[in-house]
């Protein structure tokens, strides 16, 4: 509902009425210009002090930091009236909040307290500020007969009547900063609360102060349960516990809902209803126990959106994550940014959608789910289909920039390295720290694009995930999406498709020590690259092949195979010199594992000059390790450390981590040569860290070598 000047509240004068007169005794207040006067009885059936605020909520949980807040600009009432507006998602507890604040300080306001339930999204119509004046101005001792028709008149004689007392407020349920503003006391240390599902931004010309109300951390949601259900029951089922305040968005209405429905069924084990809730289907309704539905609070939020507005809730529910940016917002909705732009406004400001410091936005989880059973219900099949292959043509066309960004050579077969890049990535770094942030959503994006049959997005995406794979070595994202690549390369019958994700599966199943796999996923792709006579990739499943042997400890075999590999790179049809490089650089590590290091030596010093050539800092790394490991069984440690400090910085200078690590190992065994136990421990320490924090199968080895070293 958008936010409505006072003149729309006002209720009809009446015609026939222009004075107004009681023959009553006592007090007389004059409020505004009026033909007569307004004689107002004392003695009107109510207190002489109001006490109007409701009791405090029974289950009321954590919240120190904002009870801490609140107590401060509580505090700070002095002549002018102290307006709290606290504004959060339904059932996030905002009134609960501001009970347990105002009843701490309710010893302060010794003029009583007011308060109106302004039903800003309820099921009816909201109240009228003159409604609610005219409940206030009977409370304060105004007789019903005496109180003002014209709203300027209630509320003028509503800042007399209120002026420099003490006095609590509580404005509960609001829908906008007209709705309030009359409802705002005259000059004094009065205390205004204020909740609402809105940010009431328009009261900071009142001098309002703003808290947004966040869900309940997991500690709080814990403790929420704890106090509904009893420790006892509680802590018999701790894992339960937890994944219960997950499925329910640690949102206090959901949790109370929960708590409530297992109260009533003692015989339930608390994993029971985990496991009703883990059907995202199903949960809201789920979440319905008698006057307690979570449904029902988001179904009256959602009603009064602007119309573009909840067409962008609708359509934004495709998203698996509900975290996202601007650009991924405008790509889903299909119109302009400032259209979006204008239209995520309105959802964060009824705070179905969160708004971050960082500029992305976030569904709240239970949100995301109503936006989905809401489109669900009104967009046919069709638009929510189109929605999604936006929003996936979106993030395709990012991650195919960032990819190119950080292995600039590299061939591909997807669509979208075919275009311009989407967005112009700085460098290596940067384009790491996007897919990095990112990687969560990718993968899910990977999975939805499977189940939906979107085979080929299914598959490309994978394909740009390679470059932060391969730096970065996320193994468990890694064989999770790329086996989803490889089923819907698969059922679109591509061959060539098909070999690239299985080349991808086994440098990973390398990555993690299964030389085996690997080189059965190798051949597997050797085969079809032949088939399909894709030279490019015959020569990729040759090197994953040949890297299987030499670490199976065939390296006669992978001499043979990487020999092959750098015949079939000479006639890639693409950049055939970066591919000669590659498999130049593979052949020299095999000669020098073979014991030939000074044929190796040669082989890796060709390829060096390649890869200097082009800048790319990643297989100079690798290649000047290689070279080191030559230059150590030659005797020549000197040249072995310099080439493994130009390696290390090449390697730091791209955020490959990996290779830091097989440097820091290298730098160990020179360390071990020199009789320097010291230096060789501080390497392998700086190697077993990023190994284990990678879950490489070479932390154990490094761990092993420490435990011989002793020491601290």
């Amino acid at each position: 509902m958008p936010e409505r000047d006072a003149e729309e509240w006002r209720p009809e004068k009446p015609s026939l009425r222009n004075e107004v007169a009681a023959d009553v005794s006592g007090s007389v207040v004059q409020a505004g210009t009026v033909h007569g006067g307004i004689h107002l009885h004392t003695n009107t059936g109510y207190p002489a002090v109001p006490a109007q605020l409701p009791a405090s909520r029974p289950y009321f949980t954590d919240r120190s930091r904002e009870l801490e807040i609140l107590g401060r600009l509580s505090d700070g009432a002095s002549e002018q009236a102290a307006v709290i507006v606290i504004s959060g998602v339904g059932g996030v507890g905002k009134t609960s909040l501001a009970l347990a604040w105002l009843h701490r300080v309710v010893a302060g306001f010794a003029d009583g307290q007011l308060f109106a339930d302004l039903r800003g999204f309820s099921a009816g119509a909201p109240a009228t500020p003159g409604e609610s004046l005219g409940r206030f101005l009977r409370a304060l001792g105004v007789a019903p007969e005496a109180v003002p028709a014209d709203l300027d008149e209630q509320a003028a004689l509503f800042r007399t009547l209120t002026a420099e007392r003490r006095l609590i407020i509580l404005l509960d349920n609001a829908a906008s900063a007209a709705q309030v503003r009359p409802l705002l006391p005259g000059r004094g240390p009065s205390v205004v609360a204020v909740t609402s599902r809105r940010r009431l931004s328009g009261l900071a010309v009142d001098g309002a102060s703003f808290l947004p109300l966040d869900p309940l951390d997991e500690t709080g949601a814990v403790e929420l349960l704890d106090r509904m259900l009893g420790t006892g029951r509680t802590a018999a089922e701790p894992q339960a516990v937890r994944s219960l305040t997950a499925l329910c968005g640690r949102l206090p209405l959901a949790l109370c809902t929960s708590a409530a429905r297992l109260a009533t069924r003692g015989h339930w084990r608390i994993e029971r209803l985990v496991g009703e809730l883990a059907d995202e289907r199903r949960r809201l309704a789920v979440l319905g126990e008698e006057d307690l539905s979570v449904q029902a609070v988001f179904d009256v939020t959602y009603r009064d959106l602007p119309q573009s507005a909840a067409r962008l809730y609708r359509l934004m529910s495709v998203h698996p994550n509900g975290w996202f940016g601007l650009p991924a917002a405008t790509a889903v909705a299909g119109e302009g940014a400032d259209e979006t732009a204008r239209d995520l406004d309105a959802l964060v400001d009824v705070n179905l959608v969160d708004a971050g410091a960082d500029g992305r936005f976030r569904f709240h989880d239970l949100a995301h789910l109503h936006a989905r059973s809401v489109a669900d219900q009104v967009e046919p099949e069709t638009a929510r289909e189109q929605a999604f292959q936006r929003l996936m043509d979106h993030y395709l066309g990012m991650a195919a920039a960032a990819d190119r960004a950080i292995i600039p050579d590299r061939w591909h077969l997807g669509r979208k390295f075919d275009e311009p890049p989407a967005v112009p990535f700085s460098g290596t770094a940067e384009a790491i720290g996007w897919i990095e942030g990112e990687l969560p959503l990718l993968r899910d994006l990977i999975a939805d694009a499977h189940e939906r049959g979107a085979h080929r997005d299914t598959w490309e995406m994978c394909e740009a995930l390679w470059g932060v794979l391969t730096f970065r070595k996320h193994y468990a994202v890694w064989v999770e999406t790329h086996e989803k690549g490889l089923a819907s390369a698969v059922a679109l019958g591509d061959p060539v498709a098909q070999a690239r994700m299985l080349e991808a599966l086994a440098v990973a199943q390398l990555n993690l020590g299964d030389f085996a796999a690997a080189a059965r996923l190798g051949r597997e792709a050797l085969a079809l690259e032949r088939d399909a006579g894709h030279v490019e990739g015959e020569v990729a499943a040759l090197e994953c092949l040949g890297v299987a042997q030499m670490a199976q400890g065939d390296v006669a075999h992978a001499i043979e195979t990487f020999t092959r590999a750098l015949e079939a790179s000479r006639g890639v049809p693409g950049d055939a010199a970066r591919s000669t490089a590659m498999m130049t650089r593979r052949l020299g590590e095999a000669l020098v594992r073979d014991g030939r290091s000074e044929a190796g030596a040669g082989r890796l010093r060709e390829a060096l000059v390649f890869f200097t050539g082009r800048g790319d800092d990643y297989n100079r790394a690798r290649t000047l390790g290689a070279l080191a490991d030559a230059l150590i069984a030659d005797g020549q440690d000197a040249e072995a450390g310099e080439a493994l400090a130009e390696a290390g910085a090449a390697a730091a200078r791209v955020g490959a981590r990996h290779s830091l690590a097989n440097i820091h190992v290298a730098q160990a065994r020179l360390a071990a040569r020199h009789g320097d136990p010291a230096a060789e421990r501080g390497h392998l320490e700086q190697a077993a860290a990023v190994f284990e924090e990678l879950g490489s199968y070479q932390a154990r080895a490094i761990r092993e070598r420490l435990a011989e070293l002793g020491g601290p």
